[in-house]
């Protein structure tokens, strides 16, 4: 298991081919998120045009801004098994919302929520669980994914690419044939510039931003 201060570029035994087209146990476990919702923050799009224009905008102005950060901050919350604190980190999540994509976001953490109702020995991700069922916490995806993400082993890296795959995903559900982003929009390189500004990060500001 790793430590949960560790930031690392890949999972061990992870090739660049699965990094940039998604693990199948992954895409699996996500299907009931990708088949029922129509967009997760990023909202369903309607042209292939449009959608590249928006997907650069989302990671540019608010994955790279906020939302890749607050997933790290709970895949580390979740590392130290403090289901208290993947509580508070949720709050912090909803903040960055409007209310509609706080509404998708809601429901696609409770779909993975129904999804793994039956896995075992379930860590914070348990924990968290109780709290939603408690009436606690709500169970966004920004919470549940990377608490879900650390219980399986996939680093942050593994993780972000995998969240930024899914809000893909489902904003191009009704786009047949629309090619995934490249370059610099692709969903490594995002994910691999949120981990480089994580690293950057003073260890004071890292403290404050997890607390």
């Amino acid at each position: 298991m790793k430590d949960a201060g560790s930031i690392v570029s890949v999972d061990a035994g992870v090739s660049l081919d699965e990094q940039a087209h998604g693990l199948d146990w992954v895409h699996w476990l996500l299907r009931s998120v990708r088949q029922q919702c129509e967009g997760v923050v990023l909202e369903r799009q309607e042209t292939k045009t449009q959608m590249h224009g928006r997907w650069r905008a989302f990671v540019r102005e608010r994955f790279e801004r906020g939302l890749g950060s607050a997933l790290i901050e709970a895949w580390n919350t979740a590392a130290l098994r403090d289901a208290e604190g993947l509580v508070a980190l949720e709050a912090r999540w909803r903040q960055q919302l409007t209310d509609e994509e706080s509404e998708r976001s809601l429901l696609a953490g409770q779909l993975l929520l129904k999804r793994t109702q039956g896995a075992r020995y379930q860590g914070a991700l348990g924990h968290f669980r109780q709290h939603v069922d408690d009436g606690r916490a709500d169970g966004h995806i920004g919470i549940v994914w990377p608490a879900l993400a650390h219980l399986f082993q996939l680093s942050p890296a593994i993780m972000l690419s995998e969240y930024l795959r899914l809000e893909w995903e489902t904003a191009v559900r009704d786009l047949n044939g629309i090619a995934q982003p490249f370059g610099q929009a692709s969903m490594v390189k995002v994910a691999a510039r949120v981990l480089a500004q994580v690293n950057a990060s003073p260890p004071v500001l890292r403290r404050q931003q997890a607390g």
